[in-house]
């Protein structure tokens, strides 16, 4: 290569307040990841809580595998029928559905294996999960 081309070759620099600078954004974001982590374990912890006292379910699978309906008739009847009562100025609240789908998560392998028909098959015989947020109405 001669000295022209070299020259004319623009050589990248990397500073050191440029690689400072990014390695503090990896430690907020990873700081940041820790604490969503942790406020999601938590949320979970108080919607399954909720869920155990109005719907009688045990587990986040069991409320998973309920439909939007199932839940609302669910809360509905256990209220009437005593199973839980709102306290003292509690304000009202739904479940509120987040996301809904089928997720066999085999199902590519399976593909691969027996074919995209035999795959859709069983995608179509799995159960619709659901996903919960609770919605508290303050008003």
């Amino acid at each position: 290569m001669s000295t022209a081309a070299k020259s004319a070759r623009e050589v990248a620099t990397v500073t050191r307040e440029e690689l400072i600078n990014l390695a503090e954004w990896e430690r907020k974001y990873a700081d940041a990841k820790k604490k969503t982590s942790a406020a999601e374990k938590e949320l979970a912890l108080l919607r399954i809580r909720l869920a155990e006292k109005v719907l009688g379910v045990k587990t986040s699978d069991e409320l998973k595998r309920m439909s939007p309906d199932q839940v609302e008739r669910k809360m509905r009847k256990r209220h009437m029928d005593g199973d839980w009562e709102f306290g003292r100025g509690a304000p009202q609240f739904d479940f509120v559905k987040t996301n809904q789908g089928c997720y066999p998560a085999w199902a590519q392998l399976f593909a691969e294996e027996l074919g995209e028909a035999a795959a859709q098959q069983i995608r179509s015989n799995t159960p619709i999960t659901y996903s919960y947020a609770v919605e508290v109405h303050l008003d």
